[in-house]
């Protein structure tokens, strides 16, 4: 509750009325699920004019930046009115949260509901009417079903996780670097791959043959890319030092390599809670609210008996106050803790919790 009083300090009266009054990213879903199903979906003066349309108002920074499948499954709510739309999104999202927390396999559930409720990225989520907590929902489902060695089932509800593919570049690192668990990891993956197939087929039925050069398009506009200087990701880093162009490869090479490091190296918990925290580092397209994908991999080093640095870089992320930098300033601090945590997590030498049990899966 303190995360969230925090929060609500930290954006005020004025983005909370807005955001309760739906002038927020819901608005893009709502449009993209009354285009899906035609060629206009990622056509910017289509869009433009469904906004004027729908809303009065035209906001060209607010744009279709999800895969056509994700506006499928938006598509009944936009039949909706959108007050009507707005509010069952806004209960479903807190639903999802809810969900996570009771299907996350590791770890305390009142532990792990009190780091959410310390999470600023998780209220602004709520606040900027993004989706995020019904992508940590299906992280979290996926997990468990994992857990349960149900392995096609967990690929194929992870596939859900294209919504944002982005910021799980690194998830093929778990399939190829995990040793211990190799039979689950490789079954996971074949309903990874059938999932993301069903997604891609299922993408071109309702979008045509071209809307990945249409989405590609979409997505490198500088119209939808605003403030590259506060994104929580190593492109955005590289931003605030214009001298050094070489940056963000250097950068990302190293996190690649010390995710791979990791994964061969702990705990199932351990990889992908590293690969998270890699992801986040990886994308070039993440804001404040993205950040959220961090609870897993915080609560993950928190909980484990992990070295000092580990522990005590995970707490300091834990509370609203490094991620005021995201909204104030720039994302130079947060970005620089991310990696330095990824760089504390590759030194640690302890063994994780559970990790015998762990390593007899498969």
């Amino acid at each position: 509750m303190i995360g969230i009083l925090a929060g609500c300090l930290v954006m005020g009266p004025g983005v909370l009325n807005t955001s309760f009054q739906g002038h927020n990213d819901f608005r893009a879903f709502y449009i993209g699920g009354r285009l899906v199903g035609g060629d206009a979906l990622y056509d910017v003066a289509r869009v433009v004019a469904a906004q004027r349309q729908t809303f009065g108002e035209v906001n060209p920074h607010t744009m279709m930046v999800r895969p056509p499948f994700y506006y499928t499954f938006v598509a009944p709510l936009a039949r909706l009115p959108f007050r009507t739309a707005w509010l069952l999104w806004t209960v479903g999202q807190v639903l999802a949260m809810v969900l996570f927390v009771r299907l996350y396999p590791w770890g305390d559930r009142t532990a792990l509901a009190m780091v959410c409720c310390w999470s600023l990225p998780l209220l602004w989520s709520f606040a900027a009417g993004q989706d995020f907590a019904f992508l940590l929902l299906i992280l979290a489902g996926g997990l468990w079903a994992f857990e349960r060695q149900k392995y096609l089932l967990a690929g194929l509800v992870l596939s859900l996780c294209a919504i944002k593919f982005h910021l799980f570049l690194l998830v093929p690192l778990l399939t190829f670097g995990e040793q211990r668990l190799r039979k689950g990891v490789w079954r996971t993956a074949a309903g990874l791959m059938l999932g993301l197939t069903a997604l891609l087929t299922g993408s071109f039925l309702v979008a045509g043959r071209d809307w990945p050069q249409k989405y590609v398009s979409m997505i490198l506009n500088p119209e939808v890319s605003l403030g590259v200087k506060i994104m929580p990701n190593l492109h955005g880093l590289a931003a605030n030092f214009p001298g050094l162009p070489f940056l963000e490869v250097f950068l990302s090479l190293l996190v690649i390599g010390m995710v791979w490091w990791v994964v061969r190296r702990r705990s199932f918990e351990t990889g992908v809670a590293a690969v998270l925290v890699g992801g986040l580092l990886l994308s070039r397209h993440s804001y404040l609210w993205d950040c959220a994908i961090l609870i897993p991999a915080l609560f993950a080093f928190i909980r484990n008996p992990s070295g000092f640095a580990v522990r005590w870089c995970a707490l300091a992320l834990v509370p609203p106050v490094l991620y005021i930098f995201l909204i104030v300033r720039s994302s130079t601090i947060p970005v620089t803790l991310f990696f330095l945590l990824l760089v504390a997590v590759t030194l640690d030498r302890r063994p994780d919790l559970h990790r015998l049990s762990t390593e007899t899966i498969g």
